[in-house]
């Protein structure tokens, strides 16, 4: 509907599924955090396929718990504690929790994970808000 931005918007959204560096774990627990935040049904109901694998439901239960899930190694903590930071209080990022990040993170992975954190804000939002989320839900298997 939008010309000059639809392209872009849709070459950028998809380049970060299609370039990541970021193990599917950590990718995963970012991206459903997000979901989970932006309350967007079909990127709640979305799950990212890597080389035949897939993150399962119980997965997706501990990104909400992701400060207890005993299934999380340290990236993929802060990966899910990053999104709902982002997300929620980008003005509270302070150097402790930097300090973490440089010691689990390479910086290029720093600005990738951001750059997809943005991705899944800004076009989850978009969805819900303009009420396309709800239908484009995938089909039941």
């Amino acid at each position: 509907m939008v010309p000059g931005i639809g392209p872009a918007a849709t070459n950028f959204s998809l380049a970060v599924y299609a370039h990541t560096t970021l193990g599917l774990r950590e990718f995963e627990a970012a991206r459903l955090r997000v979901a989970q935040i932006n309350g967007c049904v079909f990127c709640l109901d979305w799950r990212t396929e890597r080389d035949g694998e897939k993150v399962g439901e119980e997965f997706a239960a501990a990104v909400s718990r992701w400060r207890t899930a005993g299934s999380f190694d340290d990236r993929t903590r802060l990966a899910a504690e990053y999104a709902e930071r982002y997300t929620l209080d980008h003005h509270g990022l302070d150097e402790e929790f930097w300090a973490r990040m440089t010691a689990h993170y390479s910086q290029l992975e720093i600005v990738e994970l951001t750059m997809s954190i943005g991705s899944w804000l800004a076009f989850g939002r978009l969805n819900h808000v303009l009420g396309l989320d709800g239908a484009c839900v995938l089909p039941a298997p």
